[in-house]
């Protein structure tokens, strides 16, 4: 059964980056068993019980799996056309799109990254209640992660970023505004990329 969302911060949403097309794994990781989830819907899950009400998943590649299985939480989705250019902020300008005015600050999560803890997201909007206008972004062993946590000050830039512009050099503009959090339960590190990056990660039965 999907999870029923929370009584939700109407400031907080996050798009979830659903449009890869998992060439090293060589099927959609998505969609992969993760515990008694999928690995996405796993993340789904994280930012439901951290009571974000609006979530916006961005598919692309594997369209059609992804979709059926997202089909079961409480979620927007779109679908990014341009998804084999293989650049986060198209798909991360999609999902802006479907963000409401009233919106304050949006997670920018990835799909293949299912050992998010709800904790960490309460912590994170936590920093973003205390200071509105910085980024933030999590980080472990002095290493950078995802989700961000970006306001809405910056949502007109990002929709306006044009190749060669990405979402790095975005943040390496910004590098002075931003806000570290230390994560406490998440692996914000783990690439699951491959078979055997999957099988070394995934939860033991």
């Amino acid at each position: 059964m999907p999870l029923i969302p929370a009584k939700n911060s109407s400031k907080f949403a996050c798009i979830i980056l659903a449009a890869g097309q998992s060439k090293r794994m060589g099927q959609s990781k998505m969609v992969l068993p993760w515990g008694d989830k999928t690995v996405i819907g796993s993340v789904i899950c994280a930012f439901t019980e951290a009571n974000i009400g609006k979530i916006v998943v961005v598919t692309g590649g594997y369209r059609e799996l992804v979709e059926t299985e997202i089909k079961k939480y409480p979620v927007d989705r779109v679908y990014n056309q341009d998804f084999a250019n293989g650049e986060m902020s198209t798909s991360l300008q999609t999902g802006i799109k479907r963000i409401d005015e009233s919106i304050e600050f949006i997670f920018v999560a990835l799909g293949d990254q299912p050992d998010i803890s709800p904790e960490d997201i309460r912590e994170m909007m936590n920093l973003a209640n205390g200071d509105p206008t910085k980024l933030i972004i999590p980080s472990y062993s002095m290493r950078r992660g995802h989700p961000w946590l970006i306001p809405s000050i910056y949502f007109s830039e990002i929709m306006g970023l044009r190749p060669p512009e990405t979402m790095r050099s975005f943040i390496n503009k910004h590098e002075d505004n931003i806000s570290y959090y230390l994560v406490k339960k998440s692996n914000i590190l783990a690439d699951l990329d491959t078979p055997e990056d999957y099988q070394r990660l995934k939860p033991k039965e």
